[in-house]
């Protein structure tokens, strides 16, 4: 399995590489906000394309490097598969894929990109992979209420909650198989994540540590949805 290196939060390479992908997710939806239908379309798709482009792209070029294994580059981590769905949605504006990304693939993003664990090495062509992947799980969503104007429907963010419970199982069994930590359910993540209890203490120690992320993602989809909530309760009014 490759060792995996991290970014110490706060470091200037992270304030400058998140800095960048800030402006990034910010540029599109401004842009897209000031199109005509047909250019917003058009930017839309674009999106998309370039989101299967840069998935491929990395693909190869771990493969080339020797870098791509079972282990450690199928696209079974949460964000990987949030990618796909991000690409899904953007496509199709399926709105489970739309609400999913919401609630469910966009805290997983910005957790990525506070606290970095790059899974393939830290050569600057690894480091803005891993900014844009993520950053474009936070973009996707964001995107979608601003630009295409799509809006969460009520109690989505518990129904997202069920069924990434499908994935967790599914990634479980995978990793029982092919010895893998996809989602990091067979051990936490290196990186230094306030959500990752003590690994030394009770609830740092698998599976527990499991738990605290359930809760955590629970908690994080229900605070997401309160806006929503909110603005919805004084449109009725």
């Amino acid at each position: 399995m490759i060792p995996h290196e991290v970014i110490p939060p706060f470091s200037i390479e992270w304030w400058m590489y998140n800095i960048v992908t800030l402006l990034l997710i910010i540029s599109p939806i401004l842009i897209g906000k000031k199109m005509s239908i047909n250019n917003e379309k058009k930017l839309t798709i674009g999106i998309a394309y370039l989101f299967i482009f840069e998935f491929f792209l990395i693909d190869f070029y771990n493969f080339y490097l020797g870098l791509w294994s079972l282990q450690d580059s199928l696209p079974l981590h949460l964000c990987g598969i949030m990618w796909f769905v991000a690409i899904y949605m953007l496509i199709t504006k399926k709105q489970w894929a739309f609400e999913i990304l919401l609630f469910i693939g966009m805290p997983g993003g910005i957790h990525s990109l506070l606290t970095p664990e790059l899974t393939h090495g830290d050569s600057l062509i690894h480091k803005i992979d891993f900014f844009l992947a993520h950053g474009g799980l936070i973009l996707a969503p964001f995107y979608a209420i601003f630009v295409l104007k799509m809006w969460p429907r009520k109690s989505s963010w518990l129904f997202s909650f069920f069924k990434l419970q499908i994935l967790v199982i599914t990634v479980g069994i995978l990793n029982y198989f092919l010895e893998s930590n996809y989602m990091y359910l067979s051990k936490p993540p290196i990186a230094d994540n306030p959500l990752i209890p003590d690994k030394s203490s009770f609830f740092g120690a698998w599976p527990y540590y499991i738990v605290i992320f359930e809760i955590a993602v629970f908690a994080h989809a229900f605070i997401i949805n309160l806006p929503f909530l909110i603005y919805g309760a004084k449109t009725k009014q």
